[in-house]
C-alpha cells in the first residue's frame, strides 16, 4: 500500500515556475527577490523556492526550513539506523516519540479505518519480501504471501506520547506515504514564521504559499506514468499536491508488481498507473495520493470527498479523469507563463 521504504524516489511532480526561480532573481517591478535553495533528503532531491526582501531574510528562511526537513528525515528514514522508526521496526516498541512521529501515526491510523484499511503503514514486511526476491529473481509463492501479511495490521500498531507498540511480532512500518507530505507543512509552517508569505515548496510532495512572483499560481507538470519525458499537464499548487505511481519503483516490466501494495490482497493494484491528489496539507494529500491509488476511482471518489480534496487519476490503459474541481490544464492549452 504504502510508498517504497528503500528507493530513491522518482519525481512526479516536475516544477513549473516559469519565472526564473533561481538565486537573486528579481521580478520585475516587485520589491523581493526570488531565492531557491536544493537539498538532499528522503532519498530524492528537495528544494525551496521563495520570495524574501534580502538575502538575510531568505537565508534565515532556509536555514528555519531545512531543518524542518532534516528533523522529520531523522525521525521516518529506514536508511538511518538511529531513525526512530529503524529502531520501532527492530525492537517493537519506541519510547517518548517524536510528535512529529505520533502525528504522522495519527494520520495512518485514521487514513487506514477511512480507506478501509486499503491505507496502511504496517504493509512494511510484504515490500521488503517482494524487493528481496526480486532481486534474487523470483517471486514469493501465494502461502509465502499470506504468511507474511498476517503481520500487517494497522489497527495493531498502540501510540501516544508517551510509548509506540506493535500489537504483533514481525511487524514493521514504512512513513513514507506520508514524511514528504507532513515536511512540506513543516516547511510553510517555518517560512510563515520567517515571514515569507510567497513560496514553492518540493519535499517529494509539493506545496505553495501564496503567488508566484509574477502574480500567478505555483503551478507544477504532472509527470506521464509511461513517458518520462512528457507531463500530461499543468496543474495549480493551490494548497499542497502528492502522487502515487506505479512507475516510481517497479518489480515487472509491466509495472503490475511495484511498490504500492494492497495490504489486504498482498498484491499491486490493478486499475491506476498514477494518482495526484490536491489538498489542504501535505499529511493529508501523501496519505491520500496512496489510499485512492488502492482503492481505485469509483471508492477513491468517495475518500476525496469525506476529506475535501481533489485528484487527478491515470489508468493502466492511460486514460485521465479527474474529480470537477482539480486545476489542471493539458499541454496543448496550458501555458507555463
Amino acid at each position: 500500500m504504502i510508498d517504497a521504504p528503500q528507493f530513491t524516489r522518482r519525481r512526479a511532480l516536475a516544477l513549473a515556475l516559469g519565472c526564473g526561480a533561481v538565486a537573486g532573481f528579481a521580478a520585475p517591478g516587485a520589491r523581493a527577490e526570488t531565492f531557491r535553495r536544493v537539498g538532499a533528503a528522503f532519498g530524492t532531491t528537495v528544494s525551496v523556492t521563495l520570495l524574501a526582501r534580502d538575502a538575510a531574510q531568505a537565508e534565515a528562511a532556509f536555514a528555519a526550513a531545512f531543518a524542518q526537513i532534516r528533523h522529520v528525515d531523522k525521525i521516518a528514514s529506514l536508511h538511518r539506523p538511529d531513525s526512530e522508526i529503524s529502531r520501532l521496526n527492530r525492537d517493537g516498541f519506541f519510547d517518548r516519540p517524536d510528535p512529529a512521529l505520533t502525528a504522522m501515526l495519527a494520520m495512518a491510523a485514521e487514513m487506514h479505518a477511512a480507506s478501509e484499511g486499503a491505507f496502511d503503514i504496517s504493509v512494511q514486511p510484504l515490500w521488503l519480501a517482494f524487493d528481496a526476491a526480486a532481486k534474487a529473481g523470483g517471486w514469493p509463492d501465494a502461502g509465502e504471501i499470506a504468511r507474511i501479511g498476517a503481520h500487517v495490521d494497522a489497527g495493531r500498531i498502540a501510540f501516544d506520547a508517551r510509548q509506540v507498540r506493535f500489537g504483533l511480532p514481525g511487524m514493521g512500518i514504512t512513513l513514507n506515504g506520508l514524511a514528504q507530505g507532513y515536511a512540506a507543512d513543516r516547511v510553510a509552517l517555518a517560512l510563515a514564521g520567517a515571514g515569507i508569505t510567497q513560496a514553492f515548496i518540493d519535499t517529494g510532495e509539493l506545496a505553495a504559499r501564496g503567488a508566484r512572483p509574477d502574480g500567478a499560481p505555483w503551478r507544477a507538470a504532472l509527470q506521464h506514468p509511461r513517458d518520462r519525458a512528457a507531463s500530461l499537464g499543468l496543474a495549480d499548487v493551490a494548497g499542497c499536491l502528492a502522487t502515487s505511481g506505479d512507475y516510481q519503483y517497479f518489480w515487472s516490466p509491466d509495472f503490475a508488481r511495484n511498490h504500492i501494495i494492497d495490504p489486504r490482497s498482498g498484491a499491486s493494484p490493478t486499475e491506476l498507473a498514477t494518482a495526484c491528489v490536491l489538498a489542504k496539507t501535505g499529511l493529508l494529500a501523501d496519505a491520500l495520493s496512496t489510499a485512492v491509488f488502492v482503492t481505485g476511482v469509483a471508492r477513491g471518489r468517495a475518500l476525496l470527498e469525506r476529506f475535501g480534496a481533489e485528484a487527478l487519476f491515470v489508468d493502466k490503459a492511460g486514460a485521465m479523469t479527474m474529480t470537477p474541481n482539480f486545476p489542471f490544464r493539458r499541454l496543448d492549452t496550458a501555458s507555463a507563463n
